[in-house]
């Protein structure tokens, strides 16, 4: 008997939209509008998902502008994870994305390292920030 009473409802329901021929095309129709209309927001968000990875990939594959320069050691320093460098040292930019720089230190056997742009900038002329470059930054 619990069935009974949502029988009812539906049947009260169908009555009210004018018999079961109306309630179909109306209960079509609304089913197909919100179709429509989650489908177009699942359309605009798809739309806006791929704008911002394809600006994240390009952002991600620009080229970096201190790649392959050397810059000179003028201060002694420590990394913290045991790449030392001394005054007169230098270091070839291989790679960068945002603070992690990849770099070859001429003369060093255990090439490359990685190490903080924060770290080359305070024991060299290392750029502040990298021109035309927006890894990371």
């Amino acid at each position: 008997m619990g069935n009974l009473g949502g029988y009812q409802t539906i049947t009260k329901v169908i009555k009210a939209l004018g018999g079961p021929a109306k309630a179909t095309v109306i209960g079509v129709t609304v089913v197909s509008v919100s179709g429509y209309g989650i489908g177009r927001g699942a359309e605009a968000g798809a739309k806006k998902a791929v704008k911002a990875l394809k600006a994240s990939l390009a952002k991600r594959n620009a080229p970096c502008a201190t790649k392959d320069q050397v810059f000179e050691v003028v201060s002694d320093g420590e990394d913290g994870s045991g790449l030392r460098l001394s005054v007169g040292d230098a270091y070839r930019v291989m790679e960068r994305d945002g603070d992690a720089v990849q770099i070859e230190v001429l003369g060093a056997v255990d090439n490359p390292y990685f190490v903080s742009a924060e770290f080359l900038r305070s024991v060299s002329g290392f750029p502040t920030e990298d021109a035309g470059s927006t890894n990371g930054q």
